[in-house]
């Protein structure tokens, strides 16, 4: 379960490079105490923060994350694209994420991309990096859109605390989270409704809604019972929930 409302997604993303050890540093600064980020494979089963397939986007290089291997990260700039400020950010080992957010006294939500990786493969990576560099399972959650990797990584990891990402809420959203002992559901803010989210919560599981910066938008998430958001801007959400919260209080009076 996470102890805080506000998640820093990618780390702070409207903020920092995305899933960067600049963008977890940036979150704590923040000071929230919880960032999701995203870990897939280089071609040689190295796992690294990257939420793409590719690495056109964030990096200073081309191609699928596949052609590339642990011997190439030097060479690459995961932050100026976001900003000069931030020339030769690398691009982090999943192990050296691990460490930093334990440093900073971070939570964790860790969502796992496969892409066109096998499953089993990328579920057997991530859980022997963290079986080593990861020593508070309670403040870890492990998140797939993919929830056949979740079953894979279930496997390897028993006690796992395992959330489920949604789109919209399938009929049969239930079984899949009983299938894999999930303590949370993650869902896409703008597709769920007050029925969906209490629906959720009658049936005993933590809600966390994906990827929300508007800050009356937040506010009307916690009135109806989401358990916490994923923000690229942790700041502005903050606030808010604290504002909306001060204003209960007064209501109250």
């Amino acid at each position: 379960m996470i102890a805080s409302s506000i998640i820093g997604h990618r780390g702070a993303a409207d903020l920092a490079p995305e899933n960067t050890l600049a963008g977890i540093r940036k979150a704590a600064k923040c000071g929230i105490r919880w960032v999701e980020l995203d870990v897939t494979l280089l071609g040689d089963g190295t796992p690294v923060l990257c939420h793409d397939d590719r690495l056109d986007r964030c990096t200073n290089a081309t191609g699928p994350l596949t052609n590339f291997t642990a011997s190439d990260l030097p060479l690459l700039d995961a932050g100026s694209w976001f900003n000069p400020d931030w020339i030769d950010e690398p691009m982090p080992h999943l192990s050296d994420a691990l460490l930093l957010c334990q440093q900073l006294g971070l939570g964790l939500n860790l969502e796992l991309k496969p892409y066109a990786l096998p499953g089993d493969l990328v579920a057997r990576k991530v859980f022997e990096e963290i079986s080593v560099y990861w020593q508070s399972p309670e403040k870890l959650i492990i998140s797939s859109f993919d929830h056949e990797l979740l079953g894979f990584y279930r496997y390897y990891d028993l006690f796992a605390q395992i959330g489920l990402l949604f789109e919209h809420l399938p009929e049969f959203w239930q079984l899949k989270a009983e299938a894999l002992q999930a303590i949370s559901i993650h869902c896409d803010w703008r597709l769920i409704n007050a029925a969906e989210i209490a629906l959720i919560k009658a049936a005993g599981y933590d809600l966390y809604c994906y990827t929300c910066n508007e800050p009356e938008e937040a506010a009307r998430l916690f009135q109806q019972g989401v358990d916490a958001l994923f923000t690229d801007n942790p700041p502005l959400i903050s606030s808010s929930v604290e504002t909306d919260k001060h204003a209960i209080v007064l209501d109250e009076l």
